[in-house]
This record gives C-alpha cells, structure tokens and sequence, in this order.
C-alpha cells in the first residue's frame, strides 16, 4: 500500500497537466499552449504596444491561471496559428474577460481570420 502511495504522489503532477492544456498568455487574445501559438476566435484585445494591451494581457493570464484550459479549435490561421475558442473549467472566455474590444479587430465587421482548416456549421464568426 505504501508503495501505491507514493507512485501516485509521484505521478499526481503529471496527471494534473494531462488534464487541461499547459497555456502563457502572449497577448490579450492570444496564447501558448503545450509549444503552440493559439489565437482566439471570438477576442479582440488591444496590442501590447496599444492602451490597454498589458492589462488585457495580465487579466488574460489570470483567467487561464485559475483552472482547467480546454480549447476548441477550429482550424489554422494565416500565420499558422490554432484559431480557437478557450474554455477555463468549462466557461468560455469572453470579450469582457479581458477588455474592451481593441486593436486590429475593433473596426472589423466581417469575418476576420481566414480560416486553413474545417469549422463546423453554425460556428462563431
């Protein structure tokens, strides 16, 4: 028994990671998670070198500190990035999770990413 204990604590770290995705935020709407960049669907915030930038960033970091991330992706982007919506414990991130809509994406009215990959019918825009 006590040899099944501390196989478990010694694997209990490992189980946590498998879990959800390991995430750094980049940006206000974009991460890294376990060595990939993902760049969210349905966030605009503003650029690092913009009013607001850091502190979207900051609340960016805080949200995907607090618990489990799950991303649902949706293909690739341009540049390569997962384009993908970011779910903390279930809860989808939002708009108003980290800020006022910003930087390249606060004009836009259309689709924004063009997408290199499959959505599914009926997915954000």
């Amino acid at each position: 028994m006590r040899r099944v204990l501390v196989v478990g604590v010694f694997l209990l770290p490992f189980a946590a990671a498998a879990a959800g995705e390991h995430c750094l935020a980049i940006d206000g709407d974009t991460l890294v998670c376990n060595h990939r960049s993902v760049r969210f669907d349905n966030v605009y915030a503003a650029e690092l070198n913009q009013a607001g930038g850091y502190a979207a960033k900051r609340r960016l970091q805080a949200l995907i500190s607090a618990g489990d991330v799950q991303l649902r992706s949706y293909g690739v982007d341009r540049y390569g990035r997962t384009l993908a919506e970011v779910y903390v414990n279930g809860r989808r991130i939002e708009q108003a999770d980290v800020g006022p809509r910003a930087g390249r994406g606060a004009d836009w009215h259309g689709e924004r990413h063009h997408y290199y990959g499959t959505r599914p019918p009926g997915g954000p825009h």
